[in-house]
């Protein structure tokens, strides 16, 4: 029913509604900020250029159409592990995980986090990190995710 593939560079631009249909729903669920269009233009143009340099990728899954109905991309950035970490090393980034409410239950997710972790790996870096809803932590737990040493508190 589902195929997945790699995104192409026409649809890179694309993945930022995406990401923007995942920060609405963050917001929704969690009281995050939503964005404004300044920020989805942002998002969009920082996609096209990471793409460009090789250092993010998106997997997709399309229906029997090709449309597009669930992404998650994989972003790899030099970092510092914690504030006091002597030297910078590669991190792998899972961005902009979203599925179509229509397509969800299908285990989509769980299958391009895979491929993106594994793109990830095969490109350097030692460590995945991502930001979840509160809602989707299952998911991640699901995939081995652990916490991450910092906590969140409302004020």
């Amino acid at each position: 029913m589902y195929k997945t593939r790699w995104a192409t560079t026409d649809e890179v631009p694309y993945m930022s509604e995406y990401w923007c249909l995942m920060a609405n729903e963050m917001a929704d669920i969690d009281g995050t900020p939503k964005p404004d269009n300044e920020r989805v233009t942002q998002v969009k143009e920082l996609f096209v250029n990471e793409y460009m340099a090789g250092h993010l990728v998106f997997r997709v899954a399309v229906d029997k159409e090709d449309r597009i109905i669930a992404c998650a991309g994989g972003l790899i950035r030099t970092e510092y592990a914690y504030p006091l970490a002597e030297e910078p090393t590669l991190f792998g980034w899972i961005i902009s995980v979203y599925t179509n409410k229509a397509h969800r239950k299908q285990g989509l997710a769980h299958h391009l986090i895979n491929d993106i972790c594994l793109w990830l790996k095969e490109n350097g870096a030692k460590r995945a990190k991502l930001w979840s809803s509160s809602l989707a932590k299952n998911i991640y737990k699901d995939l081995d995710f652990q916490p991450m040493i910092d906590l969140e508190k409302k004020l």
